[in-house]
């Protein structure tokens, strides 16, 4: 008898396995089994109960089990794409011809044509509303702070990228007792997106910062007022510590200073932004030293070298291994004053803009220490099928801010002593495609000795894939 009931209890277990709920509202083969086992006096009556109470018992205990797993692996699932939900990836891919064209002929009247690419691809994780870390990698080359382009035509050989961005933004909040309307501060260390208001009218203003300059080092925004409603409706204080150059031997590079910004509402439809600033660049001659050994930098502004020699800015220089740059004439503090104005005109497709952008180098030596920009635009890319016109007229004079950080597209080369006016068409051909033509008419201020001064016309069309 002991036999029949370790042989009972085996097939128990082994035919409990297939046991299902659809299957457990029948007889199970168990059962079957042990009313043929009792009818053939096999076993008794209280060995049948018992066996039976045994067999469903485990049956519900192995159907509890895989209802568990079942629940905890979806469970595992929605945590997972929780994770995922807090990332989230952009980026695009701009394809561009670009030609240079020049009046008349002269030393560096050259025409030119060439085909660039540029790839930024980056991902941003918000852990929590007080925290976000984000990344972004780019093409072109690494040693120019000024440009993700890169050129084609070079044997079809493969093409660098490089960290464009790699920073953690942490925005204290009711884990700092910190329980306002509004989020008073944000901090963001490493290398990050140019956080300063700077203003625009479809093209933003890049007579200090290009476009492409993301800063490194520490920011701090501090959001001191909020509003729904009212004429002002923002006002926000940029503190900045930028490391520009770590030297490790002698004292570092930095651009130190910070910006006011006012965001207000004067009417229903119209909306004024103002920003005043004061940039220092301490210890710039350091960042003038580095154009002795990296090529790809752009100095314009006027040059004192290793034998006292001073070099007259206003075209890039190329310094002699002989007698390399030891320092720029002028110190550089830079007063920026900037307006925006944003006025909806009743058509959604037409919104319409203007921008004002001035810059003063307090410690410039010699004259040549202002800049401006101005621009308007008309019209946004927002659907196939969108328009949009904008233009801006800038003059910048030699010493007036920092070539080795401003627009490098401005005229052949960029950097400073340059003005003249440039127009933009944009035109969205299907989403998240948008088709660009982009021209500059560049001369310079003052006609750097044996250069012509004809107008360069700098065209640029684009076609760019946004992700």
């Amino acid at each position: 008898m002991r036999k029949v009931g370790i042989i009972l209890c085996g097939w128990v277990a082994v035919l409990g396995l297939g046991t299902s709920p659809a299957l457990a509202q029948k007889k199970s083969v168990a059962e079957e089994i042990l009313d043929i086992l009792k009818a053939d006096n096999k076993i008794s009556e209280q060995q049948y109960r018992d066996l039976l109470n045994k067999a469903k018992a485990e049956s519900e205990a192995r159907e509890a089990g895989v209802e568990a797993f079942k629940r905890d692996s979806v469970k595992d699932v929605k945590k997972s794409m929780d994770w995922l939900d807090r990332v989230s990836f952009f980026g695009d891919l701009r394809l561009r011809h670009e030609g240079f064209f020049q009046e008349r002929k002269g030393p560096d009247a050259q025409a030119r044509q060439r085909e660039r690419v540029r790839l930024r691809f980056g991902a941003k994780m918000k852990i929590s509303d007080e925290i976000e870390g984000g990344l972004r990698i780019t093409s072109g080359d690494p040693n120019n702070p000024l440009t993700t382009n890169q050129t084609l035509g070079d044997l079809f050989t493969r093409k660098p990228l490089s960290i464009d961005q790699a920073y953690v933004t942490v925005t204290p909040g009711k884990s700092f007792g910190l329980d306002l309307p509004w989020s008073p501060l944000s901090i963001t260390g490493g290398k990050f997106a140019n956080p300063l208001f700077r203003p625009r009218a479809i093209m933003n203003s890049e007579m200090i910062w290009d476009d492409d300059v993301t800063p490194e080092g520490l920011h701090e925004t501090f959001t001191l007022f909020e509003a729904a409603d009212g004429i002002l409706r923002k006002f926000q204080l940029h503190a900045m510590q930028w490391v520009a150059k770590e030297a490790a031997r002698s004292t570092d590079a930095w651009v130190l200073g910070g910006q006011g910004v006012a965001n207000l509402t004067l009417l229903p439809s119209t909306q004024l932004t103002l920003g005043l600033g004061d940039y220092l660049f301490s210890k710039a001659s350091r960042i003038a030293q580095e154009r002795n050994t990296n090529s790809s930098l752009t100095i314009t502004n006027s040059l004192v070298l290793k034998n006292g020699t001073i070099v007259k800015g206003g075209f890039p220089f190329s310094p002699s291994p002989n007698n390399p740059i030891a320092a720029f004439v002028s110190d550089f503090n830079i007063f920026n004053a900037s307006a925006q104005l944003n006025v909806d005109t009743g058509y959604a497709k037409w919104p319409f803009s203007l921008f004002a952008d001035f810059a003063h180098n307090t410690e410039a030596k010699g004259g040549d220490d202002n800049a401006i920009w101005a621009g308007a635009g008309l019209g946004a890319t927002k659907n196939p099928g969108d328009l949009a016109f904008s233009v801006v007229w800038g003059r910048v004079e030699t010493d007036s801010v920092l070539s080795t950080f401003n627009y490098d597209d401005f005229g052949r080369s960029g950097g400073t002593n340059v003005q003249g006016p440039i127009v933009k068409i944009d035109y969205m051909l299907l989403p998240r495609l948008t088709l660009t033509a982009k021209n500059h008419f560049v001369s310079f201020i003052d006609r750097p000795a044996g250069r012509s001064n004809s107008t360069v016309y700098r065209l640029q069309l684009d076609a760019v894939l946004a992700f």
